[in-house]
């Protein structure tokens, strides 16, 4: 055979493979393009379907095309933004890590389509924030909840009579004739006054105050504080109030941050403030010495470090935590009617969700006290770098929670929900339908018979199953977050709403731990 049929040979052989080819694939499709042409969500291409089915079939999303404008947009603004550098870097970052365009206020137009609004203020009073609020729909999220001034003011937490872990308080100057009272007869106690700002704390004598100030307040100084090295220290939890009707919060249980004072406690010396202020240019944990082995070497967390410097020394940590939840949810509880006027003056169709950061001192008897709760607190890591890590897991953490960051494309998500109640993946009505004593021995086949009888499927309104169905993704998305279990033991829940979610968590507790 020579050249020039070898090569006709070659050229029959290949037309055959590729017809050959053709046809196959032009029956059942080649593996390779039916792997990367099909979805999971595609309708299949069977005639004959069951009603279950054809009820899932029709309510399955197709894909998404993967281009900028099919993102969700995230409005993410706030006076100190500096471009993709300054105060809300890793917020912007992690919006972007969770598949979101960016819309800054310069970009923000009242007919702007947006899915999350994360505003360093308080948006329900600027514009155009107000208006877009407004308009939103129930599927738009919103950081912040009406009435957060209620426990983000200095005034208003430390006057909020909390009965334990709050320095006394006096407010001025409505409450300057009774602060002299107090103090005259305890004249051992030092005293700082206060503002909102937060800036300018020191102990003042009586005589160097100003009592008829505004919007200020004097407040106990804890002179006793917890040292580590002689320095004094604060720990910040990060807190989420995801709901306030009923009333749902949650903690970062993952971390803390701890922030040193510059300076040495003792000698003690009223006239230097960075013996007893913890302020921005604080010390980091992993500059104390005794903490350099557990942060530093074996590469605790700023939590770990703590509860292991305090076990070598006898003490027991947990008391510290535990008194730490009880005080943020008796915060939250104690505002609750405040807040829901508000809430009932904005009437808001969004979602809403707050992030804060509650700052406290420990006493060298391990009993803790809230000096204040942050709103949109800090989480840039350009003055400390290594803080970086904590914040980015926050930030992960939230949201997840709240529904920022989906397992799915927001169009599978809407897809899910759209389904029948008993069809959606994500939860449906075997996962919030209980196996509640009074339901299951027919207490209920009246469904006034009592307010209890709403937890039931057959009696359970939109209103309630909207709250079990929230309440449940909370759940399942939460990584870290960690439910404030409120004190409904010595205190009534405030609406009927609390009542029947405090009931219902506290059967998912007896049936499965992780809620406990």
């Amino acid at each position: 055979m020579g050249p020039l049929d070898s090569k006709l040979w070659i050229a029959v052989l290949i037309i055959a493979i590729l017809t050959v080819d053709f046809h196959f694939e032009g029956k059942i499709g080649s593996y390779f393009d039916f792997r990367f042409r099909t979805s999971y969500f595609s309708k299949p291409s069977t005639v004959s379907l069951s009603l279950a089915e054809k009820d899932i079939t029709e309510h399955s999303p197709a894909p998404l095309p993967h281009s900028e404008e099919s993102k969700p947009i995230a409005i993410v603004t706030g006076s100190y933004e500096t471009a993709h550098t300054g105060h809300m870097k890793h917020i912007r970052e992690m919006f972007e890590h969770t598949g979101y365009r960016i819309v800054t206020k310069n970009e923000l137009t009242l007919d702007t389509k947006w899915d999350v609004m994360w505003h360093h203020e308080y948006s329900f009073t600027q514009e155009p924030f107000k208006t877009l609020i407004k308009n939103a729909s129930p599927n738009q999220i919103v950081n912040h909840v009406p009435g957060s001034g209620y426990y983000t003011s200095k005034v208003q937490l430390a006057t909020s009579d909390l009965s334990t872990g709050v320095p006394k308080a006096f407010q001025l100057p409505e409450e300057k004739e009774k602060f002299i009272e107090y103090a005259e007869k305890n004249p051992e106690v030092l005293w700082v006054q206060k503002d909102n700002t937060h800036r300018n704390i020191k102990i003042r004598s009586i005589g160097d105050m100003d009592l008829g100030k505004n919007n200020s307040f004097i407040q106990k100084f804890v002179d006793n504080p917890l040292l580590i090295d002689n320095r004094k220290f604060d720990i910040g939890i990060y807190t989420v109030v995801t709901s306030l009707l009923p009333l749902r919060v949650y903690i970062y249980d993952g971390d803390v941050l701890i922030r040193f004072c510059p300076e040495d406690y003792h000698p003690f010396d009223v006239e230097n403030v960075d013996k007893y202020v913890v302020g921005d240019d604080y010390t980091p944990v992993w500059e104390i010495k005794s903490l350099e082995k557990y942060f530093n070497v074996q590469k605790m967390s700023f939590r770990s470090t703590i509860d292991s410097y305090l076990g070598v020394q006898g003490k027991d940590s947990s008391k510290i935590w535990q008194q730490i939840r009880s005080i943020i949810g008796e915060v939250f509880r104690s505002q609750q009617t405040k807040m829901l006027i508000n809430l009932q003056s904005l009437k808001l169709n969004p979602k809403y969700f707050e992030l804060s950061r509650f700052d406290f001192v420990v006493d060298d008897e391990l009993n803790v006290f809230l000096m204040k709760a942050n709103m949109s607190p800090n989480l840039s890591s350009g003055h400390f770098k290594q803080n970086q890590i904590l914040y980015e897991k926050v930030l992960m953490n939230i949201f997840s929670l709240t529904g920022i960051s989906k397992q799915f494309t927001k169009d599978a998500d809407n897809q899910f929900k759209s389904r029948a109640l008993d069809q959606n993946p994500l939860v449906n009505s075997r996962d919030i339908n209980l196996p509640l004593k009074f339901c299951v021995e027919d207490k209920c086949e009246s469904c006034n018979e009592a307010p209890e009888c709403h937890l039931c499927g057959h009696c359970m309104n939109i209103e309630t199953r909207k709250i079990l169905e929230d309440t449940y993704l909370e759940h399942t998305n939460r990584r870290q977050m960690r439910r404030i279990e409120l004190d409904y033991e010595n205190h009534q829940p405030l609406t009927k709403e609390d009542h029947l979610l405090s009931l219902w968590m506290r059967t998912k507790c007896q049936l499965d731990y992780s809620w406990c």
